[in-house]
């Protein structure tokens, strides 16, 4: 049984956590951040669980989740790249104006190349995190 303390943390930290995730993930390319540093806050507010309530409840939460999630990342990811090299060069930076309201937002090639990265790199290091506890156990 977790200590008082720590699961108060959890309820506080875990949503401020993938909140910042998103905001990472946002910003990623035009400021600090981005997929691979937004993936790393998601895994760590997975560990936090996994601290807090064990990996078994993590575990039947997201486990099944983890590989297509890392399998649709990777998609993105070579997806992206793909779409530059169809419009001039590999990578080359696609940009498209999506109707918000009576706004537009911006959105290209190096977002969805961020999204595919945060999707990969926070499946694969929670996977380890949960492998890792299950080896911590035996």
């Amino acid at each position: 049984m977790p200590e008082l303390y720590l699961s108060l943390l959890d309820r506080i930290l875990t949503p401020v956590l993938l909140v910042l995730a998103v905001l990472l993930l946002l910003v990623g390319h035009n400021h600090p951040g981005g997929g691979f540093i937004a993936g790393l806050v998601v895994a760590a507010a997975f560990l936090m669980q996994i601290i807090t309530r064990g990996d078994q409840f993590v575990r039947t939460l997201i486990g099944r989740y983890l590989q297509p999630v890392m399998g649709v990342g990777l998609l993105l990811a070579v997806l992206a790249a793909l779409i530059g090299v169809l419009q001039g060069g590999f990578f080359y930076g696609v940009w498209w104006k999506l109707p918000l309201g009576e706004n537009f937002i911006e959105f290209g090639t190096p977002t969805l190349f961020d999204i595919g990265v945060f999707l990969v790199v926070s499946a694969v290091v929670t996977s380890y995190i949960l492998e890792f506890s299950r080896q911590a156990e035996r």
